[in-house]
């Protein structure tokens, strides 16, 4: 089947591709393919919410790695490769989803044009493009909010040897999304340059089956302003001139970018919170937001299109559709009942099975492991498989999980689906709690426990299977199961 290459563009790429790789790990399907290849471009290496997302996508590497029979649906269902391990035995690029970018780190950027190089009316020219400010930027943390730097120094990425493989492993049916944000710098300079890349790859040379590329199926989502920024004296990036740089840009997307892809998504908040200000020197750690999630979604609604509404001739698609993210009810602080039914339909199933997962293995897995029915046979999952380097990564990736529900909720807007480690499991999907009818006509809640109910529906669950390893049936037990759970025990999770 057809494959996916994702390109994840400055800090919120790797927050959106984060929120990705969770919906997908929780069973969130995606039509139309069954390998997903990210590639992150970011000049800030030590980023650390590119950082945190490498280690995601590295668990969620060993965890698929570890099983036997790979998953099609369920739980860890979707293939995830750096595009190197998509090649194959013949690749010669490094094996990582981070596209390192040459001659900025430590660098500024008057030495990575050679300002001092240049010629008298070159360099009068470069003056009027860059300021003072810009020709001093370092770029190893980023470009700051400037993209015209970032135009510059990005345009690089069609000379590389990870872009010729890319080229090279592209198929006809194929398809690319481009996540970046269109109010700081390395996203706005980014999605553009790339776009012109992949339409222009003719013009390129050395490209083997261009027209695959400036006839591919591209879809984009761009991020406008959904957080603010402290004040700061000297500050590189100022948060006041968010707004006048998304007007810019859209205004040039209108014409520059906007015809010349199938699908594109737009996407931000007026309900803001003010991060700590950090132009990257101490990190860039930005706590995950709802939006995040909600910008994933549109790679998922691109690739459930059909391949017909997505044609492209001469590197201009046919029929450009554009669409906005909304909710069916406002709020400061959102749950999956505020969300439209065409969303639900999407995540409330499997981010609700991957909730109780989460609970399972903090409050239960130790005690049921060898001990309860489910564990006992076919294999069995005893106390040692807990050891494991499996369930490490497994653990890892839930810690992971509970960090990004635990981010989105003290964010604004806040968006808390969850009640994890509930000692009711009714009480699990906020806003969806069973509810029981009194004598008198009143209502209360339904009592799930997790030995009563839960160990339970995993026990007919278990019955009568037999897995191929404990790793396959710790995953696919739990997929079952707690889908089994949600149907019979909270049904109202279902109500689209």
């Amino acid at each position: 089947m057809a494959k996916l290459f994702v390109f994840a563009i400055g800090g919120t790429g790797s927050r959106v591709l984060k929120a990705l790789t969770f919906l997908l790990a929780s069973g969130v399907k995606m039509n139309n393919t069954d390998e997903v290849i990210p590639i992150i471009l970011d000049p800030h290496a030590t980023n650390d919410d590119l950082l945190r997302t490498k280690d995601l996508l590295r668990e969620y590497g060993n965890i698929r790695a570890g099983l036997q029979t790979k998953p099609t649906s369920g739980f860890f269902g979707t293939e995830i490769k750096t595009l190197n391990r998509s090649i194959g035995g013949n690749a010669t690029i490094a094996d990582t989803y981070v596209f390192e970018l040459q001659g900025v780190q430590q660098e500024k950027f008057r030495d990575y044009i050679n300002y001092e190089g240049l010629d008298g009316p070159s360099k009068a020219f470069a003056s009027l493009l860059f300021s003072e400010e810009n020709l001093e930027t370092k770029m190893d943390i980023g470009f700051v909010g400037n993209p015209n730097i970032g135009s510059t120094v990005l345009n690089q990425f069609r000379y590389s040897d990870v872009f010729q493989a890319f080229a090279e492993n592209f198929g006809a049916n194929d398809r690319i999304f481009i996540v970046s944000s269109i109010f700081g710098g390395t996203g706005a300079a980014g999605f553009p340059i790339l776009l012109k890349n992949i339409r222009g790859a003719q013009a390129i040379g050395q490209i083997p089956n261009p027209a695959f590329l400036t006839n591919a199926k591209i879809g984009a989502v761009t991020v406008m302003p959904y957080f603010s920024l402290t004040t700061s004296d000297n500050k590189l990036i100022d948060p006041a001139s968010f707004i006048a740089k998304t007007k810019a840009a859209l205004n040039y997307y209108q014409k520059g970018v906007n015809p010349a892809v199938n699908a594109l998504y737009y996407i931000g908040d007026d309900q803001t919170k003010a991060y700590t200000y950090d132009p990257g020197a101490g990190g860039q750690k930005n706590e995950a937001h709802f939006v995040e999630m909600a910008s994933a979604l549109a790679i998922v609604d691109f690739m459930n299109t059909d391949d017909a509404s997505l044609a492209v001739a001469n590197g201009r698609p046919t029929n450009p559709v554009y669409k906005e993210f909304g909710i069916e009810q406002d709020g400061i602080s959102i749950q999956l009942g505020n969300l439209a039914g065409a969303t639900k339909q999407i995540i409330s199933l499997p981010l609700s099975k991957m909730a109780l997962f989460s609970t399972y293995l903090s409050q239960r897995i130790r005690q049921a492991a060898g001990t309860v029915q489910w564990s006992k046979a076919n294999p069995q999952i005893s106390t040692s498989f807990l050891n494991s380097g499996f369930f490490n990564s497994v653990k890892n990736f839930d810690a992971g999980f509970r960090q990004w529900l635990s981010e989105m909720r003290a964010n604004k807007r806040s968006f808390e689906p969850f009640l994890l480690d509930a000692a009711n499991l009714g009480h699990t999907v906020r806003g969806f709690e069973p509810k029981k009818k009194g004598i008198f006509g009143g209502e209360s809640d339904v009592k799930l426990d997790i030995v009563d109910d839960l160990d339970q529906t995993l026990n007919k669950t278990a019955e009568g299977k037999a897995y191929g390893s404990e790793s396959d049936k710790f995953i696919q037990l739990f997929s079952e199961g707690t889908e089994q759970f949600v149907r019979d025990r909270l049904p109202k999770v279902l109500d689209y």
